[in-house]
């Protein structure tokens, strides 16, 4: 006779939960075997989470200069233009990371701005191509890592950093980008083992074609790895079965068409901006306005003549004083940005760097040289004077790649035949995903201005975020007030002497005339008569965004 509490089951018999386990277990294994299935099933969870999310953390507004400058690139692109015509009073909208001269363009590489065009252009929202971009580069990095280790691995590795960067940093909820570069070096990198490993020599167009990507989004980062992993190609291939000449032709021609290209677009896109094929839209900005470059061992430039004290701030002070402190303390800067990088793609930053670092044995090819680009990011970064975790998302899928070696190696560990790396493994995977979830939970709890984790702010400095999210906020109520106002709109920006020169105002859209509201600095009387003459059209506001609150007045004509 049994009773209720025991029907169905035996003495000796595992408990049903245990059957579960085994059956998610083998869901587990049998998804991640799949390699196009669980590419695919990496994209459906990043998108869909973050689009449950979005009654509680919602579209971002913009705050940082450069997020305004690729808005500015996708308002020209969703237009159906390279770059814009001058404005005759381009005087008074200077700005920061935008070109006013030769043609009116943002100074960045086109891609990010064509990401958010096809946002803009096709949902009426830039953002949706952050969006569907971001989903994207976790795919991709999932099928970059099923290159490099056991599938279930790679499931486990993609499904990670799907939770720490996918859903809520700020690859996936600024205009800053991060998630376009991280598609370029994960295909680079996917394709690199597939055709070493593999003899799949067709992967050399997926390799250019991450290439091309990086050099249309981060050109540094595209020489380093490009260079880099030309290199580990002929020295992993040298020993090839398959004839030299067959792995020229099979390998090296459809990688350099791809190349040309690339190149010739990117010399298309910099005669229509600059006038000049050779030149990039960052060479002219920086020759205009720049006195820091971003690399250490370069000079200062003379200083230009500023129309605008905010970019004088910016240029010649703010840039100026990091270079300094990059070349007063490399060291100590050195390891402000590991810092930087390792609390962006794990939590409990101090908890993982030494899953980075230990080398175990190396045993396999793929370990040392998953070591070996870690080490070549180090180097790359070393020369930058300061450091945002976009700046080496190009080696993102390398991070976790390098995580998951070490983590697969843990796994194995019994001392004395207990199994005590499983044990610190599960923890480790535990703590990753718990983060998350309290994330989320403060999220839903709290909302996306209380939310520290998910304020998509990780990367910059404490200072810069309070006051971003204070700016965001009053940007967009100004905005949103005038637009309710009939009419258009002209607004002349007046700073306090002690502005922050990361807050700026004036950013407008790619054709200026004919856009509802016009933000422009305010200039001597002399300086703003024609130009006031030239909008006479628009009811002219005045504001000043340093008073608490920002005041938005009408502007006394007859000052």
């Amino acid at each position: 006779m049994t009773t209720p509490s025991t029907e169905g089951s035996r003495i000796g018999d595992p408990p049903h939960s245990m059957h579960l386990v085994a059956r998610l277990v083998r869901g587990y294994r049998w998804l991640a075997r799949r390699e196009l299935l669980a590419c695919t099933f990496v994209l459906l969870l990043t998108l869909g989470l973050r689009a449950a999310l979005l009654p509680w953390f919602s579209v971002p507004h913009p705050v940082i200069h450069d997020e305004f400058s690729y808005l500015l690139a996708a308002d020209t692109y969703a237009h159906g233009r390279l770059t814009n015509p001058p404005h005759p009073f381009w005087q008074h909208f200077e700005t920061m990371h935008v070109l006013q001269q030769p043609t009116y363009a943002s100074k960045y590489q086109p891609l990010q701005g064509m990401v958010l065009a096809f946002g803009q252009k096709f949902f009426g929202q830039p953002w949706m191509g952050v969006y569907f971009s971001t989903g994207l580069m976790c795919a991709v990095i999932c099928w970059m890592l099923q290159g490099w280790i056991a599938p279930e691995w790679a499931l486990l590795g993609a499904s990670l950093f799907m939770l720490r960067v996918g859903i809520l940093s700020y690859w996936m909820n600024s205009y800053q980008g991060g998630a376009v570069p991280g598609i370029g070096g994960a295909l680079a990198l996917g394709a690199l083992v597939r055709i070493w490993r593999r003899g799949q020599f067709n992967h050399s167009i997926t390799w250019a074609l991450g290439l091309a990507i990086l050099v249309l989004s981060r050109p540094y980062d595209a020489a380093v790895l490009g260079c880099a992993t030309a290199a580990l190609l002929l020295w992993l291939l040298r020993k090839s079965p398959t004839p030299a000449r067959t792995i020229c032709v099979r390998v090296g021609l459809p990688a350099l068409l791809v190349v040309t290209l690339c190149a010739t677009a990117v010399a298309y896109n910099d005669y229509r901006v600059t006038g000049h094929a050779l030149t990039l839209p960052y060479q002219v900005h920086d020759r205009q306005y720049s006195v820091a470059s971003m690399f250490t061992m370069m000079p200062l430039a003379p200083e230009p003549a500023y129309r605008h004290a905010v970019i004088r701030e910016f240029y010649a002070g703010w840039t100026v004083g990091v270079r300094a402190y990059a070349r007063a303390h490399p060291g100590l800067l050195l390891l402000i940005k590991l810092y930087i990088f390792d609390n962006f793609y794990f939590p409990f930053w101090a908890l993982f760097i030494p899953l980075l670092l230990l080398p175990y044995d190396l045993d396999t090819t793929e370990e040392r040289l998953t070591v070996l680009l870690l080490l070549l990011l180090v180097l790359m970064i070393e020369p930058l004077i300061g450091a945002a975790a976009h700046y080496v998302a190009a080696f993102a899928g390398v991070i976790y790649l390098r995580f998951l070696h070490t983590l697969s190696r843990l796994w194995s560990w019994r001392p004395k035949g207990k199994p005590v790396g499983r044990a610190l493994g599960v923890l480790l995977v535990g703590s990753m995903v718990t983060v998350f979830c309290f994330s989320i939970f403060d999220l839903v709890r709290h909302g996306e201005n209380n939310s520290g984790f998910a304020s998509g702010r990780d990367n910059l400095s404490q200072f810069l975020t309070q006051r971003s999210s204070e700016f965001g906020t009053a940007r967009d109520s100004t905005l949103r007030e005038l637009e309710r106002q009939p009419g258009r709109h002209l607004v002349l920006v007046r700073y306090a002497p002690d502005h922050n020169p990361h807050l700026e105002w004036v950013y407008n859209r790619a054709d200026i005339d004919a856009a509802k509201i016009v933000w422009a600095h305010d200039m001597s009387p002399d300086e703003n008569r024609p130009f006031l003459e030239y909008f006479r059209d628009r009811q002219v506001w005045l504001l000043e965004p340093d008073r608490s609150p920002a005041r938005l007045s009408h502007y006394p004509l007859k000052e």
